[in-house]
């Protein structure tokens, strides 16, 4: 025969599973990645050529700034400038913006960042910089990589994030690899787990309230 204890073990087990779905959406949460990444990634351009190409960002948590550092092939190309973009300037918020150090016989760009003016936000996906390139009279190809790259929130903290460059060939060549361009959406593996829990404590608490009906 059933008794009343069996409906409290049935409400014990409702109360785990919510436990541990609470510890799963935490620990995805932790995991978040913010994606910075060039746009486009590959890029076929003419010699004595001018193109920009812009770096975003996407973030599924709260950002308050972020800085880097450029390096790029200064035979086949030099940077004319940097402008900031949107990204930390969504809802009007004031930003510190500095475009850095341009340094085309090296070929590096230092001391980029861009900070909000307050807390950190959660925003959309946006532009955080414009830059626009010349190209020289010379072939060949060329990778636009970012360097040190650091995204943080308000309380200082560092984010993890996902990098991805960009690949430009000048002139007569072709580019050979394929990157991602950073815009796939990265899926939660407990997406599945959290059903699941649902769906085992669901099935344990029928079973119960019927024997007790029984």
């Amino acid at each position: 025969m059933i008794t009343i204890t069996h409906i409290e073990i049935c409400k014990r087990l409702a109360v785990v599973s919510v436990f541990i779905l609470i510890t799963l959406l935490l620990a995805e949460t932790g995991n978040a990645e913010t994606i910075v990444a060039f746009a486009p990634s590959q890029l076929s351009v003419e010699e004595n050529e001018e193109f920009t190409l812009d770096i975003i960002i996407e973030s599924s948590v709260n950002v308050s700034g972020a800085e880097m550092e450029l390096v790029y092939d200064p035979t086949l190309m030099e940077i004319a400038s940097i402008k900031e973009g949107n990204f930390f300037k969504q809802g009007g918020e004031n930003t510190i913006f500095s475009k850095g150090t341009i340094d085309n016989e090296l070929g590096t760009v230092t001391n980029i960042y861009s900070v909000i003016m307050g807390d950190d936000m959660m925003l959309d996906r946006d532009v955080f910089a414009t830059i626009t390139l010349q190209t020289k009279d010379n072939s060949g190809i060329s990778e636009l990589e970012m360097k040190n790259v650091v995204i943080t929130n308000s309380a200082g903290d560092n984010l993890d994030a996902t990098i991805t460059n960009a690949e430009i060939a000048v002139g007569d060549v072709e580019i050979t690899t394929h990157e991602s361009n950073g815009e796939t959406e990265e899926k939660s593996p407990a997406t599945g787990q959290n059903s699941a829990i649902f769906a085992i404590v669901a099935m344990a608490c029928v079973y119960v309230v019927r024997k007790v009906r029984n």
